[in-house]
């Protein structure tokens, strides 16, 4: 039996892609890019991977990975975003289908229809992408909100600067812990949404030296973010929504969030309590609860 110090780590590398996942992603990028182009409307000028995937904050599996399609028809700006969406939808409809091509808040899905066996993809392969279209906006982006009806500014470039930065101060611990709480998310029915509000939280809550001990740093991001998830978190770009606006304008939402993040906590406090007492072997099994198939037993 392994010791929970040594199982997080393997948890940890259980989280990282794999070659093969990432040679999928950036072959379904360049497919998509090239079924895209053969419509006259998008006028592409540019295309890049780019969200919790490009700053490697991604968990597995590989899911709704983002790709932002950067457009010079600037005319679409006059109109509803979800106009836009529409006609990337259009455009991929013919390679998969009404089932499998549909409109969300800020980008198109594509589901390629990959089977998840014990949260894992079959063959390591993305199982979604999110096709963002985008308008440069002086140094940044525009992007649709189907929701709002508004176009968002975005910056993409200053998230991966601070997921980055984040990470070196916290001695390459950081992307890691972020990976895991996202994990529990993904295992919990998503309780705290959108997945990136938990990484922006951890950007102020996760700081200071690293402990060596990811129990205990899991144990209080889960305590801090519960106190806290009510604050507001605006864009770590300062030019966007706040990224915890879907919580913030809806109660029942916020509640299901805080209440998650608690029952976290004491789950935390409940596994470290079992190994301190030398009960490894519950303690491991408390932790695959609160993460799912890809938290080792041994």
């Amino acid at each position: 039996m392994i010791s929970v110090t040594e199982a997080f780590y393997k948890f940890r590398r259980n989280l990282e892609t794999t070659d093969t996942e990432d040679a999928s992603a950036s072959a379904r990028q360049k497919r998509i890019r090239e079924q895209l182009d053969s419509d006259d409307t998008l006028n592409i000028t540019r295309d890049f991977l780019t969200g919790a995937y490009r700053r490697h904050t991604k968990t597995k599996p590989l899911r709704d990975v983002d790709i932002m399609i950067v457009l010079s028809n600037t005319e679409y700006l006059d109109r509803h975003p979800h106009d836009i969406l529409e006609v990337v939808r259009a455009a991929l409809l013919p390679y998969y289908g009404e089932a499998r091509v549909y409109c969300d808040r800020r980008a198109v899905r594509v589901d390629f229809g990959v089977r998840i066996v014990d949260d894992v993809s079959d063959a390591d392969e993305v199982v979604s992408f999110d096709v963002v279209p985008a308008f440069v906006k002086d140094d940044h982006y525009l992007i649709p909100d189907d929701v709002t009806g508004e176009w968002v500014h975005t910056k993409p470039e200053l998230h991966y600067d601070a997921a980055r930065d984040a990470n070196k101060d916290f001695a390459e611990q950081w992307k890691p812990l972020v990976k895991m709480i996202k994990k529990w998310n993904q295992v919990a029915g998503h309780p705290v949404e959108p997945s990136f509000l938990i990484e922006v939280m951890a950007l102020e809550l996760i700081t200071g030296p690293w402990t060596g001990s990811h129990p205990r740093e899991l144990r209080q991001f889960f305590a801090s973010a519960a106190s806290r998830i009510d604050e507001g978190w605006p864009d770590p770009a300062h030019i966007g929504p706040d990224v915890s606006d879907v919580v913030d304008n809806d109660p029942a939402k916020m509640d299901t969030g805080r209440t998650a993040l608690r029952a976290a906590e004491s789950a935390c406090t409940t596994a470290i309590n079992l190994d301190r007492t030398g009960r490894t072997s519950e303690a491991l099994t408390a932790w695959r609860a609160l993460f799912g198939p890809l938290f080792p037993l041994s």
